[in-house]
């Protein structure tokens, strides 16, 4: 038996169990192409062996038979990758069955075997239909036929804001308290708290209550609280680089940005309440921890359909609020522990001496030798979270809910591989959100925008249907209008034309003839009058 040739496929030889597809941590279909390859080369150097063989069915773990078979089917169709399963694809008439049907699958699957009967083929299964929509559509797809693009994005994983520096970014917001205060001329009132958050700590700087509703004055005096150190307000304090504002009109009025801009400080309007999720949280929080144990709580537990639990008790006094509420916000500043740093907000900031903190940024190389724990992970809202660090995929758009499976390069986890986890086809690669590069940030909402893009047309598509299919029903005709006639007319109209010709004109003859006589002194029209003016009005009469 002749010797391997310096050219043999270069994997170690090693035992079946040790080199399992799952031990490589690469499926077989992706080491197939290499191996193929490689075969390929040595038979047309005519050095090809059985030996050779052999060491690539251990290698990736099937059979002699099936390494020859790939071999095989690579001379015939002259390409080394396995060929594509025939299988049932959604195509763009499904999606518009479905666009019409606002993503029903039952009802768009009745339409499809209806339409296939009355072309005389065999319909799709029920069964095929979803798995085919699972695999091609996604749910963020499906969700955007049933409920529009807003329920669409949901599902669109977004990166996570790097981390920054005490006073680096301040996020401030508006916040409605759910319950009615007691004000001093006994009247009840709603309040809103204005408040800024320090995004590096979840320090609440500043904060001020507002009767009735929020206005830019709440803004200066919740921005005064939050700059100023001294008592009662510090120790955390001074000026921020950055202020993350919704677009409300307060935050955004002539007034509140001159302020900022007399103190150097930026104003960031952002689009969406998910890119200020720092005091989004902090509202949920207090809702949750503070607002929620008060009297007079407008969102208590129903006691039936009308009445809430505690709606007649007497409400707080505008000032008990306003105390209750310092309480809370210092007890959350020096005595909740947040999870993210481990530290009190207050203990974060004052441990943090600096302004300013660079992100940390580098540079390696692919790898080709994966593992995997083959645990199921879901791609969430901020991808794909692995080893206590958030990766981004680069595929993710529209996948938010998807179970995967991740292998990595050990000591190299700056970018995974995201299968999934049935059936593990390859989904594509993720890569760490504080370390991705500027073209993978271009990429994701170029993604989200196409996404919608095509749920955009799909919906379209299907008003324009709609609207041609019930255009003679949506636009009646008017009704004709009858002509009215007089008992003496319709009478006249049943006798004939005989007596209508014999019937009295409607005007008279003979010219008009008044009761009163015309006095002879009155000028009639084209006459001459009888009396000159000047007789009448003479000295003698």
């Amino acid at each position: 038996m002749p010797s391997l040739s310096a050219s043999c496929v270069p994997l170690p030889v090693t035992t079946l169990e040790d080199t399992s597809a799952e031990g490589l941590g690469r499926h077989r279909d992706e080491l197939r192409p290499a191996a193929v390859a490689q075969l390929l080369r040595l038979r047309r150097a005519r050095e090809l062996t059985t030996a050779h063989v052999k060491l690539v069915a251990e290698s990736v773990g099937v059979s002699v038979r099936t390494v020859w078979r790939w071999l095989a089917q690579a001379e015939e169709s002259g390409s080394t990758e396995k060929a594509e399963r025939r299988r049932f694809r959604v195509t763009d008439e499904i999606i518009d069955v479905l666009a019409d049907y606002q993503g029903n699958v039952k009802r768009a699957h009745e339409h499809l075997v209806r339409a296939a009967l009355a072309a005389g083929e065999e319909p799709v299964g029920l069964t095929t239909l979803h798995d085919a929509i699972a695999r091609d559509l996604g749910p963020g797809f499906m969700a955007g036929l049933r409920e529009g693009i807003p329920a669409a994005r949901g599902f669109d994983p977004t990166f996570k804001r790097p981390a920054v520096a005490r006073n680096h970014v301040w996020e401030g917001d508006h916040k409605q308290a759910p319950l009615v205060v007691m004000m001093p001329d006994r009247t009840v009132s709603k309040v809103w708290v204005t408040w800024f958050e320090d995004r590096s700590t979840s320090h609440v700087m500043g904060w001020a209550v507002t009767i009735g509703s929020a206005h830019r004055g709440s803004v200066l005096a919740a921005v005064r609280s939050a700059v100023l150190r001294e008592d009662p307000y510090g120790p955390a304090g001074g000026l921020p680089h950055l202020v993350r504002v919704d677009g409300g009109a307060d935050f955004l009025s002539k007034t509140v940005r001159r302020a900022f801009g007399l103190l150097g400080v930026p104003v960031h309007r952002v689009r969406s309440a998910r890119h200020k999720g720092g005091v989004e949280r902090l509202n949920r929080t207090g809702v949750t921890r503070f607002f929620a144990d008060l009297p007079r709580y407008t969102k208590a537990p129903l006691l039936d359909h009308r009445r809430r639990v505690g709606e007649k008790d007497p409400p707080l006094t505008f000032e008990a609020f306003v105390d209750l509420l310092r309480e809370w916000v210092r007890e959350h500043n020096t005595q909740h522990v947040v999870e993210r740093t481990g530290m009190t907000p207050l203990q974060a900031w004052l441990s943090d001496p600096t302004e300013i903190r660079p992100g940390p940024s580098a540079a390696e190389l692919r790898a080709f030798m994966l593992e995997s724990d083959h645990r199921v992970r879901k791609i969430t809202s901020h991808g794909v979270e692995f080893a206590g660090r958030s990766y981004m995929p680069e595929n993710g758009v529209g996948r938010i809910g998807v179970e995967v499976r991740v292998r990595w390069m050990p000591h190299h986890t700056h970018e995974i591989d995201l299968y999934s986890f049935r059936g593990d086809r390859f989904l594509g690669r993720a890569f760490l959100s504080d370390e991705a590069t500027e073209e993978l940030r271009a990429k994701v909402p170029a993604d989200r925008d196409e996404h919608s893009a095509a749920l955009r047309r799909a919906l379209k598509r299907s008003g324009e249907r709609k609207r041609e299919r019930y255009l003679p029903s949506t636009q009646p005709e008017l009704p004709i209008r009858a002509m009215r006639m007089t008992e003496r007319e319709a009478l006249d109209e049943l006798a004939g034309p005989d007596r209508r010709s014999a019937a009295a004109p409607r005007r008279r003859a003979e010219p008009y003839t008044p009761l009163t006589p015309v006095p002879a002194s009155w000028a009639r029209p084209g006459q001459a009058a009888a009396t000159a003016p000047s007789d009448l009005f003479s000295e003698d009469a």
